[in-house]
């Protein structure tokens, strides 16, 4: 029952009716075991390789709330990054910008790594505790506490019931802590750019990254 009204919360958020700008930028950024000379950026369905490494940058309004949590190709879960822990952020006037995941190696098994960004103007508390308890749970106590942040992701992942309240573009140019950037190579990207933007009028701006990771 608890559960069932955590749920209605949340949601009741991401359909209020107060229209509220909220939004942030991100750069999901590769460098490839074939060419680590190179720096790629990368988004939703973009296929990496065993031994790829990929890095998470993002820039939200301080006075927001934000959280990473990242699922494996093993069905595990890990509290990548959440703005009320964050000790290691540079703020630009009114916002904060951060590598939430710093690079990372892909290693096997191959399959879907998925990432979801979630911007709130209200904390994710509830999604903190579980996932703490999930993190610090027994073998078969995972299990079920996986189920339930599963369960919890999909309630609140707008584009699960068909609703478009989370909007996302390319930035024109990279940008880098709020500041448009021309790198030296060919597609202007550099280990601390931001390359697309979400935003949406409702209470929370939910973003789901797949990345198709096959084995090399």
């Amino acid at each position: 029952m608890k559960f069932f009204l955590i749920i209605c919360f949340y949601l009741s958020l991401v359909y209020s009716n107060e229209k509220i700008y909220l939004g942030f930028k991100y750069g999901m950024i590769a460098q490839l075991s074939s060419n680590s000379d190179s720096t790629i950026s990368i988004s939703d369905s973009s296929i990496v390789s065993t031994g790829d490494k990929v890095r998470l940058n993002i820039g939200y309004l301080s006075e927001s709330h934000f959280i990473v949590i990242f699922k494996g190709s093993k069905g595990e879960f890990w509290l990548a990054y959440s703005s009320v822990d964050d000790m290691h952020s540079v703020k630009a006037s009114d916002s904060t910008y951060v590598t939430a995941v710093p690079f990372s190696v892909f290693e096997e098994p191959s399959g879907f790594e998925t990432f979801y960004l979630m911007n709130s103007i209200e904390p994710f508390d509830y999604l903190i505790k579980i996932m703490n308890r999930y993190e610090k749970a027994p073998l078969k106590a995972k299990a079920k506490l996986a189920n339930r942040i599963q369960a919890f992701l999909d309630e609140i992942d707008p584009l699960s019931k068909g609703d478009l309240a989370t909007v996302q573009s390319r930035l024109d140019r990279p940008m880098v802590g709020g500041v448009s950037f021309r790198g030296e190579n060919q597609v202007g990207i550099n280990p601390m750019s931001l390359t697309h933007v979400c935003h949406g009028s409702g209470s929370i701006i939910f973003k789901k990254i797949i990345l198709n990771h096959i084995s090399r």
